[in-house]
């Protein structure tokens, strides 16, 4: 995947992939789809990051906070390391440092438990 980029002295740290969210109120099966690719290219490269616009998954649907941050966890598990997302959403921003913390992404928890001292956690 990552080969002709390589071949230009492009470092796989350098890379980021952004697989395409389609909405699951239109495709039902295009959360998976993601998710399936996500694990693929992990996989197969796993030193280049994968990056994703999380909110994509929810037009058009109501409670979209919702569904994007059970998406977003489920991106985390699957490999994904960076995200576009709402930073104000309070909620989700606790839940990233929790998956964080789970998926052994912060080590001894120390950011975790900073946003826990600082009251940002929301639980």
């Amino acid at each position: 995947m990552c080969g002709r980029l390589g071949e230009h002295g492009v470092a796989p740290d350098d890379i980021f992939i952004d697989p395409l969210v389609k909405p699951i109120g239109v495709a039902g099966n295009a959360a998976v789809e993601v998710l399936d690719a996500v694990r693929a290219i992990r996989q197969s490269e796993s030193d280049v990051h994968i990056i994703s616009g999380v909110s994509n998954v929810s037009f058009g649907l109501p409670a979209r906070k919702l569904l994007n941050r059970a998406f977003l966890v489920m991106l985390m598990c699957a490999g994904l390391d960076a995200a576009l997302v709402d930073p104000l959403d309070q909620e989700l921003m606790s839940l990233i440092a929790a998956s964080e913390a789970l998926l052994n992404r912060d080590e001894f928890c120390a950011n975790y438990l900073a946003a826990f001292r600082s009251g940002t956690l929301k639980t």
